[in-house]
């Protein structure tokens, strides 16, 4: 019993999510094939908590802007849709210690979000320097790719 149980795990361990970075001067996005939106969903979370950070809100976008679109008698864009803002009071400290500006970018965001069945996207904004010399950005934007990339681990 005890060897199928470690047999499984180390299955498991060697399992890892098909995915694609696509990443252009505003937007860093992952696309995942087949997989499951509500894992894919649990597993960041899993990874923002882990990291210590914590999630401030989860607006459901896909939800939302489907009912305008049939108020508009329009098909929805969205299958599942969801923004995810996080924060981190040691993290939040360091931007507004560079720059009191930064505190424009609190709290961070991410999105998970599908439009068939098929694929499912995690992506952020690409943060840029309030100024020249600000270095928060590059650490900001390596810190939440880090977080979707981990999480499909």
């Amino acid at each position: 019993m005890i060897k199928l149980i470690f047999l499984i795990l180390t299955f498991f361990s060697f399992i890892k999510a098909d995915y694609q970075i696509i990443k252009n001067d505003n937007l860093f996005l992952v696309e995942i094939k087949d997989n499951d939106f509500e894992q894919v969903l649990i597993n960041l979370k899993d990874e923002i908590i882990f990291q210590g950070f914590n999630i401030v809100y989860e607006l459901d976008l896909a939800k939302s802007t489907n009912g305008v679109a049939q108020l508009l008698e329009k098909k929805g864009v969205l299958n599942k849709g969801i923004n995810i803002g996080i924060c981190k009071s040691s993290f939040t400290f360091s931007m507004v210690e560079e720059n009191f500006n930064n505190i424009n970018y609190c709290p961070l965001g991410l999105s998970v979000y599908s439009i068939d069945n098929k694929s499912i996207f995690l992506s952020y904004k690409i943060y840029k320097p309030f100024k020249k010399g600000n270095e928060i950005s590059t650490k900001i934007n390596e810190t939440l790719k880090n977080l979707i990339i981990k999480s499909l681990d």
